[in-house]
């Protein structure tokens, strides 16, 4: 500012000149973004590796001809400055104006470019990382390649914007694919090697899931303090004890039987923490979902290890994450982990083999869903140190008074739009989050679903929905959208002030919308 006046200035290093630019004209009264101000953009053609590994040289040329082009029109379009600086990556450069326009549109690009492809029987998508900001291009460019990564760690085909500076708020536009971002046995051993060697650095590691433990979270953590305790001694997996549902409970028992396991709970946890411990987060990213914020709080570095989509949230301290939104289970990525170790003093045992086993059971359906072949290796591998199926039946059992609850929501399900059902209970009747979990997974199974949405009241009163889909439906996306979060197949979110009539309509909103996006195309 120079006599209340804005300006924008360059820098001429050879010649040593200021060059001042008065720019108020473009800025408007309520202090929106310049229209010229810079944008810098990564573009990343997901699957590029899967699709083109098999292919001859000439097959090869034709995919990358396909991809120039079809980049080339839409910058050309757009008046945008790009350049290709790998096979599957350009860059591209902008300003505001022709940003504003671009999330005008929704993004159209990324539906283009999915048909575009289909036309070509190519099973490619695209993911973009965008900043812009105030004219410091080296933190914008930083930016914008972080956002590119956390498009592909939520699973690509997708947009990932995000202003240039602190706590500024992101935006999403897409992620209408299941994830298609590949993983490798070469970034796993890389992890492992990683997360090993800070272990190495600490006096204690502690091993949380997140809030109202599932069987994935619990069997994540046992595995992840097998891992630690490979590394040091001093290795701990922690559960609330005060809020354990059914099928946990009977797992915390039967690990307790084991009195060498060092399961403790929140309040032990908090009494042995030291100013050199670390915290691994495991099946969950966002620091309001861990177990315990107060022992969260004690930590002054994290790591991730979640097979969820990254969102905001994501802890400030985390010094490593390994996030694979591919990954059917935190149980499956935490096994590869304790696979690459290869540790030779000691194996997991029966039981926590069992709970790992239950875990990738739980995510998968029984290897109905989100399975590939890395699943199928890693449920060879459990069984091998002796995953038992008898045990794991008794852990996961039903009760009948579980059973019962689940019919009850199920019942007072309604068909929604031909393929989804929508199912409310009752203002004065309280569900656990496992129970609505079990009637969202029943009733996904039935002809015809592609998603369904169980909306009850937990035992603390808030209202809550469980969703699940199959490969059409990104139900993430809807309860980002209304302040909860997942992947893909499997998301949810809580309202603490909402009637179940009030979260009911505001889902429809939700809904309604989503589709009437993915129509046009």
């Amino acid at each position: 500012m120079i006599d209340e006046k804005r300006y924008f200035f360059n820098v001429d290093l050879e010649e040593g000149v200021f060059y001042f630019f008065d720019n108020v004209s473009s800025i408007s009264h309520n202090n929106e973004m310049p229209s010229t101000s810079p944008v810098i953009g990564i573009i990343s053609i997901d699957n590029y590796d899967d699709i083109t590994n098999n292919l001859q040289d000439a097959e090869v040329s034709q995919v990358n001809t396909f991809i120039a082009n079809f980049i080339t029109e839409f910058a050309e379009s757009r008046h945008i400055f790009y350049r290709r600086f790998d096979m599957d990556r350009f860059y591209f450069f902008t300003d505001y104006s022709i940003l504003s326009k671009l999330i005008s549109s929704q993004f159209d690009i990324l539906g283009k470019f999915k048909v575009a492809a289909k036309e070509k029987e190519l099973s490619l998508t695209i993911s973009m990382g965008i900043s812009y900001g105030d004219q410091n291009y080296y933190d914008i460019g930083n930016v914008a390649q972080k956002n590119l990564n956390m498009a592909l760690v939520r699973g690509g085909d997708q947009v990932v914007i995000r202003e240039n500076g602190e706590h500024k708020e992101f935006l999403y536009f897409g992620g209408g694919s299941v994830s298609t971002v590949k993983r490798t046995r070469t970034r796993t051993r890389a992890m492992m090697t990683a997360i090993s060697d800070k272990i190495k650095t600490v006096d204690s590691v502690f091993v949380v899931g997140h809030r109202n433990l599932d069987m994935d979270a619990l069997g994540a953590s046992i595995g992840m303090q097998f891992f630690a305790s490979n590394i040091i001694d001093d290795a701990f997996a922690v559960y609330d004890d005060k809020n354990m549902n059914p099928d946990i409970k009977r797992a915390v028992t039967s690990l307790q039987k084991d009195s060498m396991l060092p399961l403790i709970t929140i309040e032990q946890a908090e009494k042995l923490v030291t100013k050199n411990s670390i915290l691994i987060m495991v099946d969950h990213s966002k620091t309001n979902l861990t177990l315990s914020k107060e022992l969260y709080d004690k930590f002054s570095e994290v790591i991730v290890v979640d097979h969820h989509r990254r969102n905001e949230d994501f802890p400030e301290n985390a010094v490593l994450s390994f996030i694979e939104s591919g990954a059917s289970s935190a149980c499956e990525l935490v096994t590869e982990l304790i696979q690459f170790q290869n540790a030779r003093k000691k194996q997991l045992n029966k039981t926590q083999a069992s709970i790992l086993m239950a875990g990738i059971m739980q995510d998968t359906k029984n290897f109905s869903n989100r399975v590939t072949s890395r699943t199928f290796d890693v449920a060879s591998y459990l069984v091998t140190l002796g995953s038992d199926s008898f045990e794991i039946q008794t852990i996961a059992a039903t009760e009948f008074d579980e059973y019962r609850q689940i019919n009850e929501l199920i019942l007072a399900g309604e068909l929604f739009k031909r393929d989804i059902i929508i199912a409310c209970g009752d203002e004065n009747k309280f569900y656990s989050n496992v129970i609505a979990s079990k009637a969202a997974d029943t009733m996904l199974a039935m002809a015809g679903i592609e998603a369904t949405f169980v909306i009850s009241k937990n035992p603390k009163g808030h209202t809550t929905i469980s969703s699940r889909s199959r490969n059409k439906i990104n139900v993430q996306k809807i309860m980002e959208e209304m302040g909860g979060g997942g992947h893909f197949n499997v998301a949810a979110c809580q309202k603490e002030e909402q009637t179940i009539k009030e979260v009911y309509q505001l889902l429809i909103e939700k809904i309604n919308k989503d589709r009437s996006h993915r129509e046009e195309y």
